[in-house]
């Protein structure tokens, strides 16, 4: 089973330093493919693929301009290349997100390594290529002796802080899936006045995060548009409110740990969700800053990996289905219900509706129905037979 483990690290000015030039230089690589594949396509219609440019790499390094490319390890420059080719094939399948050149201002610094890589918990240092070895803080630990290391990704945020997460395969085999069934079968509806509402009609708030500090952010922001660019002032303006945003991501992100753990760690061995349309959601510029605000995408994950390493089933209906306008006793269809209505009752048979409970007792319908069972279903028996 993969795992991944994320830990600060603590580098010297020196390491720091190499750390900024190992940024740099898997940056430039990044563009110089991104415009090879570029120009070859305009010219000849062709594209390069990553052996190619991965050859012409080896002799980038030897023209004797880039010299400076040697002083990283070269790993970092082919894991930058590995990357722009994952963006070009993410492109051709989704049709969106065409790969953009890489700012050395507003782009994420970011560097991978596959090899050479050592952890040492009693010293708490990690030895990476080129670098050293790293001081990091020990949050958790893994067993070095019996785990196959995999990809360290060494990143620096907008704060100036370093972290380092390493994919770690413990060898051991995948947890049986168990077998569903309706008793121990929830849906989970999202929401924004709360935040997630089960068919069994338990609610959990929305904490609200953001808008908890959004006065204090609102006069960060403001601070920092009256500082004078590159001036000491503007880097401190732009510091403190990189801290504020990184304060309320790591709220909302302890949050929604708290809330998968506790729905994982509970009575249902099915969660049935909808697959939410965020973005077609986001057009609606009333709600946008509300929906970007919960981050639904990310609850999502935790659930889905989380329902893997515990054997647990997660199963997503259709996201047009009108699950907050069907009765879930009689299945009449309210084509005229709003968003403002929290509560309704059912014209045909007369049942009182809470909107979000309703919808959450639909979703649940929905997954349990055979139709939306026969793939997850093939699947649980594969998983199980390995």
């Amino acid at each position: 089973m993969t795992r991944a483990y994320k830990y600060k690290l603590k580098p010297t000015v020196k390491q720091q330093k190499l750390f900024s030039q190992a940024f740099g230089n898997a940056r430039f690589i990044y563009n110089w493919g991104l415009n090879r594949k570029k120009e070859t396509w305009e010219k000849e219609h062709k594209n390069v693929t990553y052996i190619q440019l991965a050859k012409e790499l080896t002799l980038l390094k030897k023209d004797g301009e880039h010299d400076w490319l040697k002083q990283c390890a070269n790993v970092c420059l082919q894991q930058s290349l590995r990357n722009l080719d994952n963006a070009y094939t993410r492109f051709f399948k989704a049709k969106k997100g065409f790969p953009k050149f890489k700012s050395k201002k507003n782009s994420v610094d970011s560097v991978k390594y596959i090899a050479a890589v050592h952890f040492d918990f009693e010293t708490m240092r990690v030895s990476v290529p080129c670098i050293g070895k790293v001081k990091f803080l020990k949050n958790c630990e893994f067993d070095v002796n019996t785990v196959k290391l995999g990809t360290l990704t060494v990143t620096k945020d907008k704060c100036g802080d370093y972290w380092c997460t390493i994919v770690v395969d413990d060898n051991k085999p995948n947890v049986s899936k168990t077998k569903i069934c309706e008793e121990k079968t929830v849906g989970i509806d999202l929401g924004v006045k709360d935040y997630a509402i089960l068919s069994d009609g338990t609610k959990y708030g929305n904490p609200k995060y953001l808008e908890a500090k959004q006065q204090q952010l609102a006069k960060a922001q403001q601070w920092l548009s009256r500082t004078q660019k590159n001036s000491k002032r503007h880097e401190k303006a732009k510091l403190y409110v990189a801290k504020l945003h990184r304060k309320i991501a790591n709220r909302r992100n302890d949050f929604l740990h708290k809330l998968t753990t506790m729905l994982i760690n509970g009575e249902y061995d099915t969660f049935c969700m909808e697959n939410l349309n965020i973005t077609g959601m986001t057009q609606n510029h009333n709600l946008a800053k509300s929906i970007n605000s919960v981050a639904w995408n990310e609850f999502v994950r935790q659930l889905t990996y989380k329902c893997e390493w515990c054997g647990k089933n997660i199963v997503f209906i259709g996201r047009y289905e009108p699950s907050s306008k069907t009765c879930n006793k009689c299945g009449y269809i309210d084509k005229e219900l709003k968003l403002s209505d929290r509560e309704w009752i059912c014209p045909i048979c007369g049942e009182h509706h809470d909107r979000d409970v309703n919808a959450a007792i639909n979703i649940k319908n929905m997954g349990l129905h055979p139709q939306a069972l026969i793939g997850i279903e093939q699947k649980i028996e594969e998983i199980n037979n390995k």
